[in-house]
C-alpha cells in the first residue's frame, strides 16, 4: 500500500487544474479572453494587479519562514519559488507598465483592487490558520494559471491595440512550460501533503485560488470600463467570476 508522504498529490492537482480551466469561473474568464478584445487600460490594470500579487508574495514568504516546520523548510523554499510570483516576474510586469505610462514609484503607490487584497488575504489565512498545507493549492494555481491565461491575455490584448512593448511579460518565464520546474514542485508536493486531510485542503484551495483570480480579472476590466466586446459581452461578463 502507498505510504502517506508517496501520495502523488500532484497529479490530483493537475486534473483538477484541468477542469477548473474547462468548467468553472476561470473556464469562463478564459473564454472571455478568447471571444474579446482587450483594451491598453484594462491589460494595465490587470498589470497592476499582478503586481501586487507579486510584491505581496516577497512578504508571504518571510511570514512562511516563520511558520513553516523546520523539517519541511526545503520543500517549502523550492515550491513558494514561484516562477509567475517571483521577483524577475515583478520586474517585467513594471517594465510593461512603464510602456503604459506608470512608473514604478506610481504602481507602488496605487492601492489594488478589493478582489486582489481578497486573494492575498486568502493566501495569508491558508497558511496561517490552516496548517500551511492548505497553501498548497494556491501556490500550484500560479504554477499552472499562466500557461493557459497568459497567451489568452495577451492575444486579447493584441486584439485591443496593446503595443507589443507592453505584452512581454505575458511571454516570458511564467507562461513557458519547465518539466523541471514541473518535476521538483511534484517533488515537494508528495513530501508536503501527507495525508488525504491534507490533500483536502490543497485542493480545495486551488479551487478557491481559481475563482478569486477569475474575481480579479473580472473586476480589473469593469473598473476601466473600456472595453472592445464581442457580441456576446453580457453574457460573458455575468459569468466571470461566479463559481461553477
Amino acid at each position: 500500500m502507498t505510504t502517506g508522504p508517496r501520495m502523488n498529490s500532484a497529479d490530483v492537482f493537475l486534473l483538477e487544474f484541468d477542469m477548473l480551466s474547462r468548467t468553472s469561473a476561470l473556464a469562463k474568464t478564459l473564454e472571455w479572453f478568447r471571444s474579446n478584445a482587450l483594451a491598453p487600460a484594462a491589460h494595465r490594470q490587470l498589470l497592476l494587479e499582478l503586481e501586487h500579487l507579486v510584491n505581496f508574495h516577497t512578504r508571504l514568504r518571510e511570514v512562511a519562514a516563520d511558520v513553516v516546520p523546520a523539517e519541511d523548510w526545503n520543500a517549502w523554499h523550492e515550491l513558494l519559488a514561484v516562477p509567475s510570483l517571483a521577483f524577475t516576474q515583478g520586474r517585467v510586469f513594471r517594465e510593461d507598465l512603464k510602456s503604459l505610462g506608470i512608473s514604478s514609484l506610481d504602481s507602488v503607490s496605487l492601492t489594488p483592487l478589493p478582489q486582489t487584497i481578497a486573494l492575498e488575504a486568502y493566501a495569508h489565512y491558508q497558511l496561517t490558520e490552516r496548517g500551511t498545507v492548505g497553501l498548497v493549492g494556491y501556490l500550484w494555481f500560479f504554477e499552472r494559471m499562466p500557461r493557459i491565461c497568459y497567451p489568452a491575455w495577451s492575444d486579447s490584448a493584441r486584439r485591443g491595440g496593446v503595443p507589443a512593448s507592453s505584452l512581454q511579460a505575458l511571454s516570458q518565464g511564467a507562461s513557458v512550460v519547465d518539466i523541471s520546474r514541473d518535476t521538483q514542485v511534484a517533488d515537494c508536493c508528495r513530501q508536503i501533503v501527507r495525508r488525504p486531510r491534507d490533500l483536502g485542503l490543497a485542493t480545495q484551495s486551488l479551487h478557491c485560488a481559481a475563482a478569486l483570480f477569475a474575481t480579479l480579472v473580472d473586476a480589473a476590466i469593469e473598473r476601466t470600463e473600456i472595453r472592445l466586446p464581442a457580441h456576446s459581452e453580457a453574457s460573458a461578463l455575468r459569468g466571470i467570476g461566479q463559481v461553477a
